[in-house]
C-alpha cells in the first residue's frame, strides 16, 4: 500500500519534471501530452490510494521533525505533525501544479492549461457516466438471464412430472390390464 503510494508520488514528480523540460523543446501540446497523463494518473493513483487506507501514509521527513518538535507519537494521524504535513505536501504539489500551468500558458498561449483541465474534467464525467450506464446494462441483462434459466429449469422440471405421471399411469394400466394395452406396446 505504501509502495503503491510513493510509487504515485514518484510518478507525479517525474512528470512535472518531464513536462518542464520538454516544453522548451515541444511544438505543440502534443509533444508533452504523456507526461500531462502521468501527471494525473500519478495524482488520482495518490488520491484514491490515500482515500481507501488513511491510516497506512508513508511517514515522510517533514512528519518525523513536526513530531519530535511537539513531542508527538509519530503514528497518530491526528497529530499536528501528520495534519501540517499532510497539508503541507499537498500545498507543494498543487504549486507546482499550478507553475506547470503557467508555463504551459507560456508557451502554447494563454487559457491553454485551463483548457486541460476542462477538457479532463469533461471527459472524465463522460467516462463515469458510459461506466454507469454499462453497469445498468449489465445489471438488466443478468436480471434477464437469472429470468431466463428460471423458466428454463421450471420446465425442465415440470416436463419430468408430466412425463413421471405418464409413465406411472402407463405402468398401472398395464399392471390393471394384465399386459392387455395393444396400443402401448
Amino acid at each position: 500500500m505504501v509502495v503503491e503510494i510513493l510509487a504515485g508520488i514518484a510518478l507525479a514528480k517525474s512528470a512535472v519534471s518531464g513536462i518542464k523540460s520538454a516544453i522548451d523543446t515541444a511544438k505543440d501540446v502534443n509533444d508533452i501530452a504523456h507526461h500531462i497523463d502521468d501527471l494525473f494518473r500519478g495524482q488520482d493513483q495518490i488520491r484514491k490510494k490515500v482515500a481507501k487506507d488513511k491510516k497506512s501514509k508513508p511517514k515522510s521527513k517533514m512528519r518525523s521533525m513536526f513530531s519530535r518538535k511537539m513531542g508527538e507519537d509519530e503514528d497518530d494521524d491526528l497529530s499536528v505533525g501528520a495534519v501540517a504535513t499532510m497539508v503541507l505536501e499537498q500545498k507543494k504539489m498543487d504549486r507546482e501544479i499550478l507553475n506547470l500551468g503557467i508555463r504551459i500558458d507560456n508557451k502554447f498561449g494563454r487559457g491553454t492549461w485551463d483548457e486541460i483541465l476542462t477538457t479532463r474534467k469533461k471527459l472524465l464525467e463522460e467516462h463515469k457516466a458510459k461506466v454507469a450506464k454499462q453497469k445498468k446494462i449489465d445489471k438488466e441483462q443478468a436480471e434477464e438471464s437469472d429470468k431466463f434459466w428460471s423458466t428454463v429449469w421450471m420446465w425442465i422440471w415440470q416436463s419430468f412430472v408430466v412425463i413421471a405421471m405418464i409413465l406411472s399411469m402407463w405402468a398401472w394400466l398395464a399392471s390393471v390390464s394384465k399386459g392387455q394395452i395393444p396400443f402401448l406396446w
